[in-house]
């Protein structure tokens, strides 16, 4: 299984009827309208989030987790098992969920939102699930993946909501087999070769077992095909100043529209995007992608 956002279904709430208004009311309301919060809904024991309402904590600068997951996901309502019971020990904690698939009811509402998502939030990959401490309106710590109890508690000690010592962590190691046909450049240097017309393969990964396995495979055919690949990793590494990067990270989406899949490669032509490839495919589907 890839992680991978499908983004399905919104419901919109609250229609608010003002009756037996005299003139004078309907002068005041004109004056001062009337503004109502959206319900803060809860699902599974998690409180839930909207995409406004989550920009709107940010642009508020308020302090507050939220994860984003998405309704058919086996990782998301795995790791809740965990997740669940840990927050009804630590109820202070402020930590909200955001469905990405019950964020619209059509498939240009999936894109759009989803875009988005990325656009406020350029160091989200694009897998679920993934979790997000903002700290006044900043990005302070994030953790992808099923993470365990051991990396929760670490995690939420960075985040400043638990004090005491860290416990010991079991990880996997999804390190990746380099080559000298994968060349590594962040955001800004990709963005860069995009606005200079270059012509380029780019690779989008993260780290789990599935970029892993893939980049395995894809490896001996760069370099039977003597072919170099850029690569942009996520979690995005802050590069320059953050206008620098909203400026890079909007010229990356205009060029490739759509990361919601990793691994994914790119045939890059003149600012122009090609999708040859993603998920963990077959050999020979590399191979055949290379040929073009």
């Amino acid at each position: 299984m890839v992680k991978k956002i499908v983004i399905v279904g919104i419901v919109f709430l609250m229609l608010v009827g003002i009756f037996g208004c005299s003139s004078k009311d309907k002068e005041e309301s004109r004056k001062e309208p009337i503004v109502v919060e959206k319900e803060t809904k809860e699902t599974d024991g998690l409180k839930q989030l909207d995409l406004d309402q989550t920009f709107k904590r940010i642009d508020d600068k308020e302090s507050f987790i939220f994860m984003v997951t998405q309704s058919t996901c086996s990782y998301c309502n795995s790791f809740k098992k965990t997740l669940v019971p840990f927050l009804k020990e630590h109820r202070d904690i402020p930590f909200y969920e955001l469905e990405v698939d019950m964020l619209g009811e059509m498939k240009a509402d999936v894109e759009k939102n989803f875009a988005k998502l990325q656009k406020k939030i350029p160091e989200f990959g694009g897998g679920t699930p993934e979790m997000f401490c903002y700290e006044k309106g900043k990005l302070k710590k994030t953790a992808s993946g099923e993470i365990s109890e051991a990396a929760l508690y670490n995690f939420m000690i960075d985040c400043g909501y638990i004090k005491g010592d860290k416990k010991e962590e079991k990880t996997e190691d999804y390190s990746f087999q380099t080559s000298k046909r994968i060349k590594n450049l962040n955001l800004i240097e990709i963005a860069k070769k995009i606005d200079n017309k270059d012509t380029f393969y780019l690779m989008i990964t993260q780290s789990d077992r599935y970029n892993q396995a893939f980049i395995k495979k894809l490896i001996p055919v760069l370099e039977d095909k003597k072919a170099d690949v850029a690569v942009l990793h996520f979690p995005l590494e802050q590069k320059g100043t953050d206008d620098e990067m909203n400026k890079a990270y909007e010229t990356l989406m205009n060029c490739v529209k759509d990361l919601s899949v990793s691994p994914a490669v790119f045939k890059i032509t003149k600012g122009k995007a090609e999708k040859l490839l993603e998920d963990n495919v077959a050999v020979g589907d590399i191979e055949k992608a290379f040929q073009k």
